[in-house]
């Protein structure tokens, strides 16, 4: 439970991480498309697109990252189900046992009330004789 909650929790982090990625990349692109309202050096808008061009390298690693994770998150989902139904499976035969053990018990007080009447009967016939 404590490993598919940390894979959940990392799923959730690069999925942020590449939320905040495309919103700076867009403000970029607007930036840069107002680069060309004013005349400006040329090495300005280099920087800017060498600044989006790295953006978008770093994006793609995010994604990497989300799928990286979101398979980890299935992995720790399947080992968490498959402990489940083991759990349960457990509990199923450990019920069973338990019902089998009552059986037994009210079997054993039965045939001990049967001995005790059998031979309370047969004192009673005793002393009636």
């Amino acid at each position: 439970m404590r490993l598919l909650a940390e894979a959940q929790q990392k799923l959730i982090a690069g999925k942020e991480i590449k939320f905040k990625l495309v919103e700076t990349l867009n403000q970029s692109l607007i930036r840069r498309e107002n680069l060309g309202n004013e005349p400006i050096p040329s090495s300005v808008f280099k920087v800017e697109n060498d600044f989006i061009v790295g953006l978008k390298q770093r994006i793609i690693q995010a994604d990497q990252a989300i799928l990286r994770a979101t398979r980890a998150v299935e992995k720790s989902l399947r080992t968490f189900l498959q402990a489940r139904r083991q759990t349960r499976t457990l509990e199923i035969l450990r019920e069973k046992e338990h019902a089998e053990f009552k059986k037994d018990l009210i079997k054993q007080e039965n045939k001990k009330l049967d001995e005790l009447y059998t031979t309370r009967f047969r004192l009673q016939q005793e002393e009636g004789l």
